[in-house]
């Protein structure tokens, strides 16, 4: 897929998300969809539709169901993405609707020996940041500098890069913190900025500069164990 039929395919896998002003298509059982993969790692859209938080409706962050869904397909990993918003918040909650999420990554996680949750978010434009990359201090990538420096070289190619500098997902309803806790592999969470998402070069570039980054997770992942098996 060259870089002109990327961005296509990008606005294309968002039209269901922006649907119902951005509430998504409401269908019959779980409001979240699962890609399957072979590469052990799980992306995650929880915002790719409106949340709600205490009754208060907040705004969809636009592209990442998209963003998940094309990189699933581009580098073989797992995914999981909200597709409609049924006044939850799996960011925000452990109940209901938010909690069914996340006991949905668990589950995916335990079947299928995911050994990395990439937690994609948006934010708005105007921080110090372009990107800002969630690790609760590195409590919830077990400290493991190797897979933060990946992520974060990566990353500087398309923009300025912080790391836990507002969005440290270190709140125990985060999908970041609670995943981690519960299953103990690394979760990081990534929040773009609109102005990465709404540059066609830009957002081009972070999506390939994903793909190298998970082909370079897979193979630190992949030493990893062969160490742990010596």
């Amino acid at each position: 897929m060259n870089d002109k039929e990327k961005l296509e395919n990008i606005l294309k896998l968002n039209e269901p998300y922006i649907q119902n002003n951005n509430n998504g298509i409401k269908t019959d059982g779980h409001n979240f969809k699962i890609i399957n993969g072979k590469i052990p790692i799980l992306f995650s859209a929880p915002h790719a539709v409106r949340q709600s938080r205490n009754g208060i409706t907040k705004g969809a962050d636009i592209l990442t169901g998209a963003i998940v869904e094309q990189l699933c397909k581009t580098t073989g990993t797992r995914g999981i993405i909200r597709t409609f918003n049924l006044d939850d918040d799996p960011n925000y909650e452990n109940q209901g609707h938010g909690l069914e999420y996340k006991n949905a990554i668990l589950g995916i996680i335990k079947q299928n020996n995911i050994s990395c949750v990439i937690d994609i978010h948006g934010c708005a434009s105007g921080h110090s940041f372009d990107i800002d990359i969630g690790t609760n201090d590195g409590v919830n990538i077990n400290k493991n500098k190797n897979l933060l420096n990946i992520i974060n070289q990566g990353l500087l190619m398309v923009g300025k890069i912080s790391v836990d500098r507002k969005f440290k997902a270190s709140g125990g309803t985060t999908i970041s913190n609670y995943i981690h806790k519960n299953s103990n592999i690394p979760c990081f969470q990534i929040e773009i900025t609109s102005e990465i998402r709404r540059s066609p070069d830009r957002l081009l570039k972070m999506l390939n500069q994903f793909e190298i980054i998970i082909k370079e997770l897979s193979a630190e992942i992949q030493k990893k164990e062969n160490q742990l098996e010596l």
